[in-house]
């Protein structure tokens, strides 16, 4: 039991650590395709 509970907190960082990744991820494309999109006026 111990080391199922264990295993479920391990999984549920690694998922809020991924979220946090992949957010960054997406605010980084979005900075860069509104520079390209806005930029060439």
């Amino acid at each position: 039991m111990f080391f199922g509970l264990l295993a479920m907190h391990i999984l549920e960082v690694m998922f809020f650590v991924g979220m946090a990744g992949s957010s960054i991820v997406v605010v980084i494309s979005f900075i860069e395709d509104a520079q390209e999109l806005f930029g060439e006026d």
